[in-house]
């Protein structure tokens, strides 16, 4: 799986003690970012997220998940000429205070790196749901941790490049 490959020669998949955005403890950590570090493999990796994005056509905007979310929004953005928006962690201090930048309107996908409990994807789609009809959530993993569910529960599609499953039995390297 060409996923796979390259979060392994990225040193994308770490092993060790880790606490998720969600508060739980887990025994690996899929560092994404790192995919962003590598001209080639972000752009691959954008390729693949494209493919599977339109599973979900039609959407007018790719909405990123702060922070990790948005480069992969606006690759998404760009590969397949869509406008891009991105829901802030808390809405910004100053100026217009908002939550949701851009201009999520018409259709719009909702984008994060990797889905654990949903929980972050549900909150942007929350946020946006009321200025956009929101087609579904993408992501490059999912991580089997009840976010398809949660998702499923407000009406919204999961779509994932791969699972962690997949990422797993696809993996060469020691765990370390």
């Amino acid at each position: 799986m060409e996923l796979a490959e390259l979060i392994e020669a990225r040193g994308a998949l770490l092993f060790g003690e880790f606490t998720l955005t969600s508060g739980a403890k887990s025994s690996y950590y899929l560092d994404l970012r790192k995919l962003l570090g590598d001209g080639r493999s972000f752009r691959r990796a954008a390729e693949l997220l494209a493919g599977r994005a339109r599973e979900l056509e039609p959407f007018d905007v790719a909405v990123g998940v702060a922070t990790a979310g948005i480069p992969w929004a606006s690759a998404i953005a760009l590969l397949m000429g869509k406008g891009v928006a991105y829901v802030r962690s808390e809405p910004k201090a100053h100026g217009t205070g908002s939550l949701v930048e851009g201009e999520p309107r018409g259709k719009c996908v909702v984008i994060d790196d990797v889905a654990t409990t949903g929980g972050s994807l549900e909150r942007a789609v929350l946020a946006v749901r009321s200025l956009c009809e929101v087609r579904g959530a993408l992501v490059l993993v999912d991580r089997l941790q009840g976010a398809r569910e949660r998702l499923a529960a407000l009406g919204v599609r999961l779509v994932s490049v791969a699972t962690v499953e997949e990422i797993m039995a696809n993996y060469k390297g020691q765990r370390r």
